[in-house]
């Protein structure tokens, strides 16, 4: 009796008690799995249904509705939680930003092959073929700021780039200068320390972070990817280029980072005041900026924008789809991502099996394997209609630019699901002879140093139709 006492008290128990319970379990599962099978099977296969069934009912695109069903199918259980996870996301993202939807500008004619594009004018427009032309010309705007500065990046790290902006914001805000700096939740998840907007605003900069990552919404797709800055509403910038050291050069990733901007004045620079104060508003009340009515300037031009709560009738997706088909000359475009729904491909091969010049550069260096390795996959099969391809080999290449014949379009939009479906998103159209001459004089310049796809194997092939199935993932 005292053995069994010293037993039950000892430090041996707890171990004999758990092989007890693994062993009782065991057997319960040898003679009771085979009868728990078929209902457990039966109880997955319902819930697949209800996934199912709720995949189709979603108002997302086709090309969204397709990888949740072969994740379904591929993967019991997991699949079907999966896809009702995301849905379950969805539906917060929209409760989340009800009564908040931007409004949409305008729609009027800028040209007669590119009508229906939101219309506005500009005094000036200045394209930046490179980061640091941008970064040199953007310090100088701000420390000329006397009312307010707004910015609105998806990535700010620390670095020099930051660092020299954060400096004129504190100065420019102890004169009196409303500083306002958005950010994109998860863009800057792993670029700034956790107390940095604790200390920006002790240098009296407001900062604010679109979407924080909060478990369950789908916060990792529904991001910020704008690239704004706006000076008094007077002066305004966009294009690729985030608040980061790799961007100006500073910092070496991959060799020499390619990206480009545009500097815009007038009626236009007044459009994108407009779009940061309706993200900035949309986050929460704060003291108003000032508005400004959308005039001056004689150089047509198009502000194109979407914000992250839509999914259909997307401004972006529409202005790329009328600059492809619009193009009878030329039509060259840069992408660091290439992952395009059915209509933008098949409106690409349209206009080469129509003569027109169509060339298309994307990077030989990749940042993101698999993001990589799509782009090459949907390049080829633009190769095989007649779109001439490249690959720029001096670095990354990061610019999102399309020339269309006289227009020329800069902006934050990859030609990727991501960018075309889901997130917020800008840039400018200009249908300037001379700037868009400008701009393809760039295109062709970094054309020239590019190479040529490589061969693909059937294998390689294969695995590329494969993996297209997770486009609107990536």
């Amino acid at each position: 009796m005292r053995r069994l006492k010293y037993f039950l008290c000892g430090r041996f128990f707890p171990f004999a008690l758990a092989a007890l319970l693994l062993l009782a379990t065991g057997l319960i599962l040898i003679f009771w799995l085979p009868r728990l099978l078929a209902p457990i099977a039966a109880l997955e296969r319902v819930l697949a249904l209800i996934s199912a069934v709720a995949v189709c009912c979603d108002d997302s695109p086709a090309e969204f509705k397709l990888p949740r069903a072969v994740l379904i199918v591929l993967l019991p259980w997991v699949g079907a939680i999966a896809c009702l996870f995301f849905l379950v996301g969805e539906k917060e993202i929209t409760k989340e930003t009800n009564g908040n939807a931007q409004q949409r500008f305008p729609l009027s004619v800028l040209s007669e092959n590119l009508s229906a594009l939101p219309a506005c004018a500009a005094k000036t427009a200045d394209y930046f073929p490179v980061g640091r032309e941008m970064y040199l010309s953007l310090l100088a705007d701000l420390k000329r700021a006397k009312k307010f500065i707004c910015l609105e990046f998806y990535i700010a790290a620390e670095g020099l780039f930051l660092s020299d902006i954060l400096d004129i914001l504190e100065e420019k805000a102890k004169s009196g200068v409303d500083c306002r700096l958005l950010l994109d939740g998860f863009g800057c998840a792993l670029t700034l320390p956790s107390d940095f907007q604790k200390e920006a605003e002790k240098r009296n900069i407001s900062v604010r972070f679109f979407r924080p990552l909060k478990f369950p919404t789908r916060s990792s797709e529904r991001r910020d990817h704008r690239k704004i800055a706006v000076i008094d509403g007077q002066i305004a910038y966009t294009g690729g280029v985030n608040l980061a050291d790799e961007y100006i050069g500073e910092k070496i990733r991959f060799g020499h980072w390619k990206d480009t901007a545009v500097r815009v004045t007038g009626g236009a620079a007044a459009l994108f005041c407009d779009l940061f104060v309706r993200t900035w508003d949309s986050l929460g009340p704060d003291r108003p900026l000032p508005r400004f009515r959308h005039a001056g300037g004689n150089i047509p031009c198009a502000v194109i924008a979407d914000s992250a709560d839509e999914t259909s009738c997307r401004a972006g997706r529409s202005a790329l789809l009328k600059l492809f088909a619009g193009a009878e000359r030329r039509l060259y475009v840069t992408t660091p991502y290439l992952a395009p729904d059915t209509a933008l491909m098949r409106t690409l091969e349209t206009a080469a099996l129509a003569g027109v010049d169509v060339r298309l550069m994307i990077p030989h260096i990749p940042d993101k394997k698999l993001p990589f390795l799509l782009s090459r996959s949907y390049a080829a099969e633009l190769e095989r209609s007649g779109v001439k391809v490249m690959e720029y080999t001096d670095g990354f290449l990061h610019a999102k630019s399309v020339v269309s014949d006289d227009v020329a379009f800069v902006s934050s939009y990859n030609l990727d699901f991501r960018s075309l479906y889901l997130q917020s998103e800008c840039g400018i159209a200009v249908k300037q002879k001379a700037f868009a001459d400008r701009v393809a004089a760039d295109f062709l310049s970094v054309w020239e140093g590019g190479t040529s796809l490589p061969a693909r194997g059937k294998a390689s092939e294969i695995f590329g139709r494969v993996l297209r199935l997770t486009a609107p993932i990536f």
